[in-house]
Parts: structure tokens; sequence; C-alpha cells
């Protein structure tokens, strides 16, 4: 398997995990992401469509390699992943048709998103959000 990549120019946390079957069954089959790869192990996800979507990456225990220190799995709290979307509420309606876990309804926050909450099987808790417009952000501010 060749598994060469170019250098990417952006973040993608890396969580360790001892629910790799759980987390790729969540990512691939129930949120549509694309498998950047895909080894045992190992599994990297992208969001959307394109090579510039968010990523993240999944690890097990096991698959850290020699040398370097031994992690332990994530807890399950104390992360949240903003995920960009096209529109929240229609992304929310999808994810219940599909009986993922939603943890809120989609709301406005301060900060000019609309945005709800579903948590990963890990505890991660993904934030799936868009940009309200800027004069619906400055009316709801006051």
């Amino acid at each position: 398997m060749d598994i060469r990549m170019a250098n990417p120019n952006k973040l993608f946390p890396l969580i360790v995990t001892d629910k790799l079957a759980e987390t790729r069954s969540y990512y691939l089959d129930k949120l549509g992401c694309q498998a950047v790869l895909d080894m045992e192990g190992y599994l990297q996800v992208r969001f959307g469509a394109g090579d510039d979507g968010p990523e993240l990456s999944f690890m097990q225990p096991c698959a850290v390699p020699e040398g370097a220190e031994s992690q332990p799995t994530f807890g399950g709290q104390g992360l949240i992943v903003s995920v960009p979307t096209k529109d929240a509420d229609q992304r929310h309606a999808e994810l219940r048709r599909k009986k993922v876990t939603l943890a809120n309804e989609p709301e406005n926050k301060p900060w000019g998103w609309r945005s709800f909450h579903a948590p990963d099987p890990n505890g991660v808790v993904l934030d799936f959000f868009h940009v309200l417009e800027q004069a619906a952000v400055a009316d709801a501010t006051g």
C-alpha cells in the first residue's frame, strides 16, 4: 500500500482511542466523512468534499510508533472540535434522521455562529456551525 501524501498545511488533532472500529463507523457511515488514511490502528478523516476540509485523526494506543512516548487513551472530556458546515439546521436534521446522538438543538452564539453539538464515541464533542450574517450578529448582541 502506497501511503505517501503531500505535506499538509493545516492542523488535524490526533485522538488516541481504543474504540477505533466504532469511531470508523461513526465518522464514515453516520457523518459521511472521507477516509484520508484508513489502516490498521490508524484512521484519518476529512469533513466535506475536496482536499481542504478539516481533518481528525484517531490512533489505537498499540499503534504509537516505536520509540515514541506511550500515550494514554483520550479520557472523553474537555475536547470540542468546531466543524464548519453550510447550514447547521440542515446538518442537524440530517444527523437526526441518521439517529446520531445530538446534545442540543442549533442555536445562535454571541460570537456569530449558529451551532449544535454531537458527541462522538470517544467523547469528542463536534460543534457543527455556520457563520451568521453580520447584520444578524449585531442585532443578536445588542
